[in-house]
Formats: C-alpha cells, structure tokens, sequence
C-alpha cells in the first residue's frame, strides 16, 4: 500500500483495515484512515485534524506517559525495537474501546526507516482478561488479607508440569507469605515459559508484590512473544500496577522450554541464578529488575545449548546461596555447585532434598533471614513435579 502525496508505503503483514495512522520519522502524522478519522471527529478530536495541520503523536500526551511513548519511538526509528504491541483503552464521551496496538517501522529505500504504521484491532475476549486483571490487581492493593490466599494458591500450591522434563522443587518463605514466586504456562506448541522471581524483601510487602506477579504474567505471556518480549510486557504491566510513589522492584529468570529441543531460552532480569550439571554457572546476558521504570530496552535473551551444558540444571534465590552460618560465612555458590555435581547421578529429588540438608548443616544455628527457593530441572523425562 502506498500513499503518493507523502510518499510514504507499506510492507509486510499489514491489514490496511486495521491501520489507523502512519507518522513519518518527526513523528507527525501524514495519513489516516476513514475509521479513526470519523472516530476522532465524533469524539471532540477535530482539532487534531485541522485542514492542512499534520499533528504530532506526542502532542496529546504529558509528563512520564510522554517520556514512556518518546523513548519506545526513539528505539523504534533507530532500529534497536522491531516492533511495539501494547493494548490500550480508548475512552471518550461516546465510545469505550479496547485495541491492541502495533507499530510497525516502514523503511525507505536507502534503508532507514522512515515512517511508523499504527494499526489496531479491538480486542473482544482479551478485553474481558485485562478488566478481570485490573479488578484482581486493585483486589489486592485495597484488601491485604487476602494476599496470603493469593500467594499460597497461585505460588505455593500450584503444581509445575514442564512437558519432556523431570522437575522437584522447594519453596520456603521466611514467614507465612513471602516474595519469591514460580510461575509457568505451556502453550499449545508443547512450549512452556518458566518464572522464577523475587520480589525486594521478605514478608507481607513482598508477597503483595509477588503476588501482582503471579496476577500479571498470565496476561503477559504468548506463545507468539519472545522471552524478551514476555518479560517486557510481564514490567510495562508491573509497573503500571504499582504506587508511583514507591520503589518496588522484582529480579528473575524467564526460561523458555521445548520438549523435543535440548536447547533452552533464558531471559534474565536483574538475576543470573541457575546452575548446569556439566559446565556450572554459565554467564547470562542479563537485564534490569521488573518494576522500576516502563521506559526500558529490550531485555537480552540467551540460548542455552544442555547438550554442552548438561541435561540437569539448578535454579535458585539468593535465600540459598546468601544463607549465613554462625560464623559469617555464605554458603555460597561454590558450595552449592559443589552438592549439586556430587548427586547430578541422582534422581532430581534426591539432589533437591541433600542441598537442603547440606544447606541446614551449614547454617546450624544462625538465622534464615530470607526466603528459599531452589528447583531442579532435568530434560529427558515425563513430566514429574516432587515437592521437598
């Protein structure tokens, strides 16, 4: 499709239907369609569509939104954002709308890219998901009693099947709630995303906090998004259901399976904790903590090749290897790796069950001062779940 008046054209997968505007790389807006055209009109929008005006995407917005929407451009027009999908509301005083939007970068024939192609869809199902979210999240935030529920339901008793792999875990909160959190969805493919996360501290701050996460990542997580991009959506949505006011973040892992390649997707935020039988740590690219700010690149992804680094890995918070002895002394990594190669020929839930035990050997009488999680993961088996 190409407009000739602005020059402008468009390429790829892009329903001309669904198009509602196309800004060129200033960011002011050289054509709209018939819909969004009659749609501003009825809605008091006239003035963005003065005769001869060609208005700027910005000039609606303000303050941290304006940021937020400036630098997802900026990264858009640069190359570094292939795309930009978000849903939106779109409330005025005759309609409510639900859309997903995306932005699509156009380029030219030198190669740069030259104009940004918005187009949307209205939602229907998904529409009923983010108002049910947004009932859960404020749920939450207004009641506190009912954060121990939401946590225990949706991180405590919730049993993990990861298809093609063998997996035992251990999930121990510092008091009756805590901030660490597992999460996982297979998808129809036979993919499946895991989770492991830790929101900041221990306690009822940071079960709220964790269970937001376990709310949100189901409305985050698609079998068509990356990792990356899973966990870019999984924040956007964090943030925008934490008080603005507060500093609340979570570190983690995203890990993206199949059952018929030994290969694994790993996207790290603020958190590098797991372990492989056969090579031990392997250095992640590794992004920011979920829940400090929306305007923030992509988070990088690794591929993880459990050929070369071993079937059976180790994921784990920093409530292991940071525990204390009376002495002083961290367990540390060293040591964990040390247990987990010492019973690698041993059924993952024996391999689970003796890094506790070496883990409360070490500690003796100090205190645990903040919550345990440790699972182990191995490729090659059916799907199996052991709690230790």
């Amino acid at each position: 499709m190409t407009d000739t008046e602005s020059g402008w054209s468009v390429t790829g997968d892009v329903d001309p239907h669904d198009m509602l505007y196309v800004a060129d790389r200033h960011l002011s807006i050289v054509y709209t369609n018939e819909e969004w055209w009659r749609f501003a009109s009825a809605n008091n929008g006239a003035r963005l569509l003065g005769d001869g005006w060609q208005p700027h995407v910005l000039d609606n917005m303000s303050g941290r939104e304006r940021a937020r929407w400036a630098s997802i451009y900026a990264m858009l027009l640069d190359g570094r954002l292939p795309v930009h999908e978000e849903r939106f509301n779109c409330s005025s005083p005759v309609e409510r709308r639900i859309y997903k939007l995306r932005i699509t970068p156009q380029r030219d024939r030198s190669g740069e890219v030259a104009w940004l192609v918005h187009h949307a869809v209205p939602v229907g199902e998904e529409a009923d998901r983010v108002r049910a979210l947004a009932k859960a999240l404020q749920s939450v935030t207004d009641s506190p009693e009912e954060v121990p529920a939401v946590y225990r339901r949706h991180v405590v008793e919730r049993t993990i099947d990861i298809q093609g792999f063998r997996l035992a875990r251990h999930l121990q909160p510092v008091e009756d709630v805590g901030g660490d959190f597992l999460w996982h969805r297979q998808y129809a493919d036979s993919s499946t995303d895991f989770v492991h996360g830790d929101a900041m501290g221990h306690g009822r701050a940071a079960a709220l906090l964790a269970a937001k996460a376990v709310l949100i990542l189901p409305a985050a997580a698609t079998a068509e998004a990356s990792p990356s991009r899973v966990v870019s959506e999984f924040n956007r949505l964090l943030v925008r259901s934490l008080p603005q006011d507060e500093v609340l973040f979570a570190t983690g892992l995203l890990l993206r399976f199949r059952p018929d390649v030994k290969r694994l997707k790993v996207c790290a935020f603020g958190h590098d904790g797991v372990l492989f039988s056969r090579t031990g740590k392997v250095p992640l690219e590794t992004g920011p903590p979920v829940g400090l700010a929306e305007e923030t690149e992509e988070w990088p992804e690794t591929q993880v090749d459990l050929e070369e680094h071993g079937n059976r890995f180790l994921v784990f918070s920093d409530g292991i290897t940071e525990q204390f002895n009376a002495g002083g002394e961290l367990f540390g990594v060293d040591r964990l790796l040390e247990v987990f190669h010492r019973t690698v020929h041993l059924p993952v839930e024996e391999t689970l069950r003796t890094v506790l035990q070496e883990l409360e050997a070490f500690r003796g009488s100090a205190l645990i001062k903040d919550d345990r999680t440790l699972v182990a993961i191995e490729y090659g088996e059916l799907p199996f779940e052991a709690r230790v």
